[in-house]
């Protein structure tokens, strides 16, 4: 980070598929992302930072203090939940349930007031019913959403779901609830974006 800010780079993401797990053996005693924020905002010429994607498990609020009290780490939260189902989310073998996202989300407004939080959904996993699909619509709604990013599952040879999950769901019904997923993130972006003006 030095010495891309150095070569004048001001701004910095963190990447990792469960960024949030980061852990560090730092002399005897372990680092996490939090701390990690911290000193990657304390290094001369960096102006903002952020970090990508966090795994809705193990999410500790000294996290969220980092965001709120470190003036140049970005108050943007992205959580993918993939789907607003409990039963939707075992069958991805998720970890969490949909009540445990909620509270994640909870935590992080309270925490760290006008966090912007994003998510990402998969539409159209096997066995998803229409039910399961109001469930993520209910979800995005209820975590008022900056923004998201909605995908059709497609089956992927070799992975855990290919193998256990047959592709039980119509390519139409996937686009279809796609789309409504979409329209609900257009409504909340709208209203976000409304309040704004002036």
């Amino acid at each position: 980070v030095r010495r891309l800010a150095g070569a004048g780079r001001s701004e910095i993401t963190l990447l990792g598929q469960t960024v949030n797990s980061y852990r560090h053996d730092d002399g005897g005693r372990t680092a996490g992302l939090a701390e990690l924020l911290e000193r990657v905002a304390g290094v001369r010429g960096v102006r903002r930072v952020r970090f990508v994607t966090s795994h809705p498990s193990g999410f500790t609020d000294d996290i969220f203090r980092a965001m709120r009290d470190v003036p140049n780490v970005c108050e943007y939260l992205h959580v993918p939940a993939q789907s607003g189902s409990d039963a939707v989310l075992r069958r991805m073998n998720r970890g969490y349930t949909r009540s445990e996202y909620d509270d994640l989300v909870d935590r992080a407004r309270a925490i760290v007031p006008g966090i912007a939080v994003a998510g990402d959904f998969i539409v159209g996993f096997p066995g998803e019913t229409e039910a399961d699909h109001a469930a993520s619509a209910d979800l995005i709604r209820r975590s008022g959403y900056k923004n998201c990013f909605v995908f059709k599952y497609s089956p992927r040879p070799g992975t855990t779901a290919d193998k256990r999950h047959a592709d039980t769901v119509a390519d139409e019904v996937k686009q279809r609830r796609n789309v409504e997923l979409l329209a609900v993130q257009e409504e909340i972006s709208a209203e976000l974006s409304d309040a704004l003006l002036g």
